[in-house]
């Protein structure tokens, strides 16, 4: 008896305390896992928490080489939580996530992270991540050649293999095979190079090989089968022509496929996805040109670039008619992370020009020109971001620049310049979470017209640049958001809810700009051009974005668009001028490298200034180092034995390299 009013004032304490405690234990952030992958030029971060169930939890990323004495800050991050629903689901997923941008590609960076709560469980964290290296050749590759034919040979110069796969059949870590011109069956590898020791292929003049797959249903060039992994592979070069499948990537990793024309494929390179395995692909400077005919009122299912997994760069590709330009939809959903799509031109898609569909976090899509397709980017859905879509041009697209449908949630959209017939953008339900700054949208009806807007979501729009060619009037208005009309710029700045400040803009704003016919006529890049004009009031009128802008804004002042006045345009698709891909001027617009082959000297004119040359020989020693130079520029090597030597041009300020073969009699 003596002890119940002890117990009773116990349990009554506990209940009043507990739920106050309970409640602090589940809005203050609790500190997971962070995941960091990287590409050449990008970081990923995804930082795993628990906890913040009132979802005021935030993450700062900064960044800076190791020892330099202050941080830069990364772009923006984004906020994925239990309960989100994408494509009528509700996920269990619960982060924080964003990317470092624009770096140098096998490199070492200091990331800090900053968790913060004003709830409690703040936390900083800080981790030397490295970027990726471009993929080359072994060092000390064992050089084997290969010519025309059907099998034998023993891979030297004077007797080669005969025929591709032949070659294939015997190839091992770090063999680089060196294939001479003329015409070749198609083949299949399913050997893997190490790291450091890939097996590679390229064509000894470029485009002189030609993989011919005479109309296989199959694959022209095959990487891979279901019973392994393959990977530590390059194909470099070729003309792949002639099949369904020009390079069928089946189950594989750290795959390169650069340099190539592939043409008359139903898909261009198609990355097999049964098994999950896939990831770390680079398909950069190629040609692809498919057998899809554009447009159709059906759905066809043709790719340029089937693409998915971690770490996959898709960049510097031409790539025309197919179904979808470069895409990542398919199963299995929900598994990809870390994804540059960039510097790409690709037109004349029956449906979406990029398609990043079924993606979690940091997908980076930026300085891509796309022309003609049912959509621009397709977002359908992600699965709480980031996904970076920004400085696109998006030029006559039939329904939306941007497809926002099955309910994506983590999109940053900023600095696009999209111009279409009707309307811009459309959407009819379930994007949530999204970030719109300094776009640009030309039109003849809405720029944009979107409805159903999910309640809790954050949508932060604003610095939007806008026309349309009808009145803004009553029934002519050209704004529509969660179904509610805003006739012009200054109404939709009046109501409070999106773009205090958007500004209207004209044609005459920008250097070529019209609006497309009705869809669909075709349209070329060379009919447009989406530079502002002199004086423009797009100019230097953008808000300065963190990290987004690094590599385009040079005056401190970004301008609204995808184009910077007085700015070099980006160089979008492919560039087969080994001299412009590694951004040199030369004389006659080409390398020189004379005698070759050469007795004692190769001469090199040209400005080096920001670049490193080097002479390898076939074992990957290098027997001649210079960078920073002036040309003309005379390269003494008559100390060497005769052989087959390596000259390698990388450039000091981007990530290009060309490789040139030399042989010293």
């Amino acid at each position: 008896m003596t002890n119940k009013p002890t117990y009773s004032l116990f349990f009554l304490l506990f209940i009043m305390l507990f739920p106050q405690a309970q409640s602090q234990a589940q809005n203050a952030v609790i500190a997971g896992t962070i995941r960091a992958d990287a590409t050449f030029n990008n970081i990923s971060i995804n930082y795993a928490i628990d906890g913040d169930d009132n979802l005021n939890s935030e993450l700062a990323i900064s960044y800076r080489l190791p020892g330099a004495t202050s941080f830069s800050p990364a772009a923006m991050t984004v906020r994925a939580h239990p309960g989100l629903v994408i494509d009528g689901v509700a996920t269990t997923r619960n982060y924080l996530a964003g990317s470092v941008l624009f770096l140098d590609p096998n490199t070492d960076y200091e990331v800090r992270c900053i968790l913060t709560d004003p709830d409690g469980g703040n936390l900083t964290s800080t981790e030397i991540i490295r970027t990726k290296a471009i993929p080359q050749p072994a060092a000390n590759a064992n050089i084997r050649f290969v010519a025309p034919g059907s099998g034998g040979g023993a891979g030297t110069q004077t007797n080669p293999f005969l025929g591709l796969q032949a070659a294939a059949n015997s190839a091992e870590p770090g063999d680089h095979f060196i294939v001479t011109a003329g015409t070749y069956n198609s083949f299949t590898l399913t050997t893997s190079g190490t790291v450091g020791s890939p097996i590679s292929f390229m064509s000894e003049t470029q485009h002189e090989a030609i993989i011919d797959g005479n109309g296989t249903a199959s694959g022209v060039v095959t990487i891979g089968d279901f019973s392994t992994i393959t990977s530590q592979v390059i194909i470099d070069g070729f003309v792949i022509e002639n099949g369904n499948y020009g390079i069928d990537a089946q189950n594989t990793q750290f795959v390169t496929a650069r340099n190539n024309i592939i043409q008359n494929v139903g898909w261009g390179y198609y990355n097999r996805r049964e098994l999950g395995n896939e990831r770390d692909q680079y398909i950069t400077n190629n040609l692809i040109l498919g057998t899809t005919n554009w447009p159709q009122s059906s759905t066809p299912n043709e790719r340029g670039i089937d693409i998915r997994g971690n770490n996959n760069v898709v960049s510097f590709n031409t790539i025309k008619d197919f179904a979808d330009g470069v895409s990542t939809d398919g199963e299995l959903y929900e598994t990809s992370y870390s994804l540059d799509i960039h510097n790409n031109d690709i037109h004349n898609a029956v449906d979406d020009l990029i398609e990043v569909d079924g993606t979690i976090s940091n997908t980076r899509i930026y300085a891509n020109q796309c022309f003609n397709g049912r959509a621009g980017v397709s977002l359908a859905p992600v699965y709480g971001g980031p996904v970076y879509v920004f400085r696109n041009i998006l030029y006559n697209m039939e329904n939306s620049a941007f497809k926002m449908n099955r309910g994506p949630s983590g999109l940053i959209i900023a600095h696009n310049t999209c111009v279409n017939d009707d309307n811009v953008i459309e959407s009819p339900d379930g994007w949530q979470n999204t970030f719109y700054r300094n776009n640009v949208m030309i039109g003849s009806k809405y720029c944009f017209e979107l409805f159903n807007q999910v309640t809790g979501s954050n949508d932060d729009w604003d610095y939007g640049a806008f026309y349309s060619s009808r009145a803004g009037g009553i029934g002519t208005e050209w704004f529509k958001w969660n179904n509610v009309r805003y006739a012009k710029v200054l109404e939709l700045q009046n109501s409070g809810l999106l773009h205090a400040n958007a500004m209207e803009i004209a044609l005459a704003d920008f250097e070529n700009v019209s609006i497309p016919g009705p869809f669909p006529i075709e349209y070329e890049a060379s009919q447009i051009d989406c530079m502002p004009s002199s004086g423009a009031p797009v100019i230097n009128t953008g808000v300065a974005l963190d990290n987004l802008n690094d590599y385009f804004v040079f005056d401190g002042a970004p301008d609204r668009g995808a184009l910077e006045y007085g700015q070099a345009i980006p160089q979008y698709g492919h560039d087969f001028d080994l001299s412009n891909s590694v951004h040199i001027s030369m004389v006659n617009d080409c390398i020189e490298m004379f005698p070759n082959p050469f007795n004692d000297k190769i001469v090199l004119d040209g400005d080096f200034t920001n670049f490193t040359i080097q002479i390898m020989d076939i074992t990957g020693q290098v027997v001649a180092d210079h960078s920073g130079v002036a040309a003309p520029f005379v390269i003494n090597l008559s100390s060497l034995p005769s052989g087959l030597y390596f000259l390698n041009v990388s450039s000091l300020l981007h990530s290009h390299l060309s490789v040139h073969v030399m042989i010293k009699e």
